[in-house]
């Protein structure tokens, strides 16, 4: 007959729930995962994550005359934090938006996901008032 001692029952339950608290824990500090294609709300630019750490926005959807790569980081929060590496397409196009866009530019944001909807919010960074009012707003997912 196996013998159980009096005080294992209460170790294997104490040890039991640490190791659900700490599950529980890496869950709530895991960063939201950024995925598939996004579109604006009543407008034409496109979010498209396709990498783990990099974003393509396609200001006038797909239409693909201009796109604006660039590679980002994400905390547990939703704050998105991106530079931009590169700019795709026509040379002249890409010309004419590096007076705006210049490689390199920094910028943040608030994404927060719910379903097929998200919501981008509180652009910042300096010289970006024109990639704000274009990024900011209601998106779905494509």
């Amino acid at each position: 007959m196996l013998k159980i001692h009096k005080f294992a029952l209460p170790v294997c339950t104490v040890l039991a729930m640490v190791c659900l608290s700490a599950a529980a824990e890496d869950k709530k500090d895991a960063k939201p995962a950024l995925s598939g294609t996004w579109a604006k709300k009543g407008g034409d630019l496109k979010f498209e994550f396709s990498d783990k750490d990099v974003m393509k926005i396609s200001p006038h959807g797909d239409k693909a005359d201009i796109a604006i790569i660039c590679k980002y980081s994400i905390d547990k929060d939703g704050l998105v934090k991106a530079k931009l590496t590169e700019l795709a397409g026509s040379a002249e196009l890409k010309e004419k938006a590096k007076g705006v866009l210049p490689i390199g530019l920094e910028f943040s944001f608030t994404y927060k996901i719910k379903n097929d909807a998200a919501t981008l919010d509180d652009v910042k960074g300096e010289n970006i008032e024109t990639l704000k009012s274009h990024l900011e707003g209601e998106y779905e997912k494509k």
